[in-house]
């Protein structure tokens, strides 16, 4: 082959730092869509892979699986500004651009499937479910026990992710404490189910003041036993009874000797702070289509009067 012949062919398509450049920034918004851009496609859809099952396991990992997806994450964006382009060259614009395309919905897509129908990230938006939940707290959800996928039956004493039947507000996040076909009862502050009083016992904890203040004279944190699942609620006063004391039940109940009754398909849901929680017991069962999932445990912590609170960083929900 001569010289001439040489020179004649196409030669690749050098790699331009400008290119690089804009694909280590496009590697921070969206990984796997730089190595499009630079024609490693599937090095970024492996990369993209990577990322998405371990985005589908953070309900279940805990919070370790967060720290390596962040750590995937910049992992991602180094490759970008490290990696060989392929020995051809780089990819025409053209065709680059398609495979970013290709990338970005491909990724888009699976991750946007993953947070309708096995986790969510929510932010707790009051302080009705203290102590077990600061406002503030950002937790991991498994939203594969909600519709469509019911993965598995719902559990007495898991927080629950829910849209309220009341209002187009929300969602909420209260407490799980009876099932279709339980009866339950609120006497003098204490809660029955099914005729019997749920266990509890005193705690040495103080109560969590809420904003503005709503707790009644002597508020005490009790442990509370639910099945297998055991959390601290706080308790004031007496509260709301239920059923009232002209004998009524919130809305979707019925009324069952000295007790309400739960509807099959629904719940009814408590705030862990007693004294100063809108519950079932003022907006009645939560028909359980309008379930979002069940909280997991907590990835962040924050608010803007103390800033972060690194200590309940990792914390199971119990």
């Amino acid at each position: 082959m001569t010289a001439e012949t040489e020179s004649a062919m196409p030669q690749p398509r050098r790699l331009s730092f400008r290119r690089r450049a804009v694909a280590t920034l496009l590697a921070l918004f969206n990984p796997g869509v730089g190595h499009a851009l630079m024609g490693r496609w599937l090095r970024g859809a492996l990369w993209v892979g990577a990322i998405v099952v371990l985005s589908a396991s953070l309900p279940f990992v805990g919070f370790v699986g967060v720290m390596v997806l962040l750590a995937l994450y910049v992992a991602a964006v180094v490759d970008v500004a490290r990696v060989a382009p392929p020995a051809v060259g780089v990819p025409s614009v053209w065709h680059a651009l398609l495979m970013v395309v290709g990338i970005w919905l491909g990724s888009n897509v699976a991750l946007k499937g993953i947070r309708a129908v096995v986790t969510t990230p929510w932010r707790m938006p009051s302080g009705g479910m203290h102590p077990s939940l600061l406002q503030g707290d950002a937790i991991m959800t498994d939203a594969t026990v909600a519709p469509p996928l019911r993965r598995r039956p719902l559990l007495r004493g898991e927080v629950l992710v829910f849209d309220p039947p009341h209002t187009s507000e929300g969602p909420f996040l209260q407490r799980i404490v009876a099932l279709g076909g339980d009866t339950v009862r609120m006497e003098a502050g204490r809660l029955w189910l099914n005729g019997q009083p749920v266990s509890r016992r005193l705690t040495e904890d103080a109560c969590i003041a809420t904003d503005p203040p709503g707790q009644a004279p002597g508020c005490a944190v009790y442990e509370e036993l639910l099945g297998e699942l055991n959390y601290l609620i706080q308790v004031g006063g007496e509260g709301a009874s239920l059923p009232t004391e002209e004998g009524r039940c919130p809305a979707h109940l019925e009324l069952e000797g000295t007790s309400c009754k739960v509807p099959e398909g629904h719940l009814f849901v408590l705030g862990d702070n007693r004294d100063n929680s809108f519950d079932s017991r003022y907006f009645g069962a939560v028909p359980e289509a309008n379930v979002r999932g069940v909280g997991s445990y907590i990835f962040f912590s924050w608010t803007p009067e103390r800033g972060a609170r690194w200590d309940r960083l990792g914390q199971w929900l119990r």
